[in-house]
């Protein structure tokens, strides 16, 4: 898979492309339907496979209220693009230029000339172009005199709700894990290096891995997890606490792993922890007696969840 991150960069004349387009944030179910279809067409008419999107959210620019938390950091997203046996993503920064484009000349500059699309896939809701005046309509009006077949995707749900990056930040915000892995069709999981932290868990008795994760990512909100982490390679079942440390007066969000029968150092590491369900929520504890007694409890309640 190659990645583009500049318009000028971009060179596909020599090939006819299968296109999709959209933001992509989490590459949820309804995202990985239109991906199947993409590259199913590609092989069969031996197109190139291309994803055109953003490395930042359209809204950033858009919206007086800016843009949403993101579900995958854009380095995680290729990583879930690789999956799909993508040719080509290009993820290049919404900016003026997208903003004020015209819908036709998005069309005619960046859909024609720019990618040779032979064959374009969206969600029924994609819109593009200056003010988002562009959608599905305006695509199937240029189809004829650009010669381009397109496939728009229905809107996928589960259990009549529809599948979207919206309603899974919702999902997470709301701690509600099994839906968000549900509407995901993966666990909802973050990265992070591991860095140093107050050690107050090593104090305790439970150490913890301290995660520094990109400010701009969805996090579930504060309580304790049931959840698993992948370290080279290897997956060990965990609990994560989310939140501020109450107990301990006023301090900044944290994201901390304590990883069952696990005591390795792992300063310096990259780690994937990967949340499974909600065991309770942030709590602010009289003493710090209090707080190991209910540490112990989770930790046992943990185990018995990973059937350990």
């Amino acid at each position: 898979m190659e990645i583009i991150t500049s318009l000028e960069n971009i060179d596909l004349k020599s090939y006819k492309c299968g296109v999709a387009l959209g933001s992509f944030d989490g590459i949820h179910i309804g995202h990985q339907t239109l991906l199947m279809n993409l590259v199913d067409v590609c092989r069969k008419n031996k197109f190139k496979s291309v994803v055109y999107t953003f490395t930042n959210h359209p809204r950033s620019l858009t919206s007086t209220n800016g843009a949403p938390n993101r579900i995958l950091t854009e380095k995680d997203k290729f990583n879930v693009f690789r999956e799909f046996d993508i040719d080509y993503v290009i993820s290049v920064e919404f900016d003026d230029l997208h903003r004020n484009l015209a819908p036709a000349k998005f069309v005619e500059d960046i859909l024609i000339r720019k990618l040779n699309m032979a064959y374009g896939v969206v969600g029924f809701d994609y819109r593009f172009g200056y003010k988002a005046h562009g959608d599905v309509n305006l695509l199937k009006e240029y189809q004829q005199q650009f010669m381009y077949e397109l496939k728009i995707v229905d809107a996928v749900k589960i259990e009549d709700e529809i599948i979207s990056s919206t309603a899974i930040r919702k999902f997470i915000g709301d701690g509600m894990i099994n839906k968000a892995n549900l509407f995901l069709g993966r666990k909802y999981s973050v990265f992070g290096n591991v860095v140093r932290g107050k050690g107050l868990g090593h104090q305790l008795g439970f150490p913890t891995a301290n995660l520094k994760i990109e400010g701009n990512l969805i996090l579930p909100k504060p309580g304790v997890y049931y959840t698993k982490c992948i370290i080279d390679e290897k997956i060990y079942p965990s609990i994560t606490s989310v939140g501020y440390n109450p107990t301990f007066g006023e301090n900044p969000i944290t994201v901390e792993t304590h990883i069952l029968n696990f005591d390795n150092d792992l300063y310096g590491k990259e780690i994937e922890v990967q949340f499974y369900h909600c065991c309770r929520g942030e709590m602010k504890f009289a003493s710090v007696d209090d707080l190991v007694k209910q540490v112990q409890i989770d930790i046992k309640s943990a185990q018995k969840y990973f059937n350990m």
